[in-house]
């Protein structure tokens, strides 16, 4: 698989609008992004992002504004950022529907960023705390978010720890609150149970030998508050990488607190189907729940 150099988001997108997260100067680590084709065809796209080290978010503008603007954190194993697959295939879907799409890359936590393994958190955070602060100029009444796999149990983190001081504040940008409005959860890691975690992201976020604390904190189930905002998980039975028991241990935790939540379970849909891969199946209509749950959610 070949490597190819990575030096920002508008190398592939030159006419959207992209945001860094932070100044170019925040991060110290030295680090060589690169994207590999995950796929033996150029068509459809399928780039996978590793070794960031400065985060940006790319905005998909809808030809119709809802209103509703919603951060995507597409999965990868806490390795790489899935950005075609389950950002942009994502993006064009919702942005047809009315969504300001913002799509995102993140660091990783075991590549020695100073704030370790809250390191994908921060990024989360801080990416909602911008597009709340120009919610003004996307026309935008509220703000979710959608995460997919280790980019689920990155959205899991922030609806239920988005008040968590994770960085030192850089601008004023971070007196903004990082609580997103809603979420969506697309077969989500979220606990760190090693009867039914995912080893890879338990790996790359702990380390190989992690302690009771540290599993009990990564697990996002033992941090749900009557706070957490609603929230929609979406998980197929059949998924051999991220069982769905994640799922519905915290679906489990959000009812115990009385957050408003709604899960659907599909037969058939294995992991990481995103869009492209749910097609002629059932969990096709994801998008369409989606959208009847979100309005059902919101008042404009």
């Amino acid at each position: 698989m070949h490597r190819h150099e990575f030096k920002s988001l508008k190398q592939w997108f030159p006419n959207h609008t992209v945001l860094p997260l932070w100044p170019q100067s925040n991060d110290m680590v030295e680090l060589c992004p690169y994207f590999t084709h995950n796929n033996t065809s150029p068509a459809p796209m399928e780039r996978e992002i590793t070794q960031i080290n400065n985060p940006e978010v790319m905005v998909v503008s809808p030809h119709n504004s809802n209103g509703i603007g919603v951060l995507i954190i597409p999965g990868g194993s806490y390795k790489r950022v899935a950005f075609d697959k389950e950002g942009v295939d994502t993006a064009e879907v919702l942005s047809q529907k009315g969504y300001t799409v913002f799509i995102m890359t993140y660091r990783m936590p075991a590549d020695g960023h100073q704030e370790g393994n809250l390191v994908s958190l921060a990024d989360a955070q801080r990416a909602i705390r911008i597009i709340r602060s120009q919610a003004k100029k996307w026309s935008l009444n509220h703000i979710g978010v959608i995460g997919f796999s280790a980019g689920g149990h990155i959205v899991a983190s922030l609806i239920t720890r988005y008040g968590l001081n994770t960085y030192h504040p850089v601008d004023h940008t971070d007196t903004l609150d990082a609580r997103p409005d809603f979420a969506t959860l697309m077969y989500p890691v979220i606990t760190m149970d090693k009867t039914i975690g995912h080893p890879g992201s338990i790996n790359e976020l702990l380390g190989t030998t992690p302690t009771k604390s540290a599993l009990a904190e990564f697990s996002m189930e033992s941090q749900v508050s009557i706070n957490t905002p609603p929230c929609l998980l979406i998980h197929a039975a059949d998924d051999p990488a991220v069982k769905p028991e994640n799922s519905v241990v915290f679906w489990q935790a959000l009812k115990a607190k009385q957050v408003p939540t709604e899960i659907h379970l599909f037969e058939r849909g294995g992991h990481g189907f995103g869009i492209r891969d749910a097609i002629g199946l059932p969990v096709e209509s994801w998008p369409e729940l989606f959208h009847t749950w979100v309005n059902s959610h919101l008042t404009q």
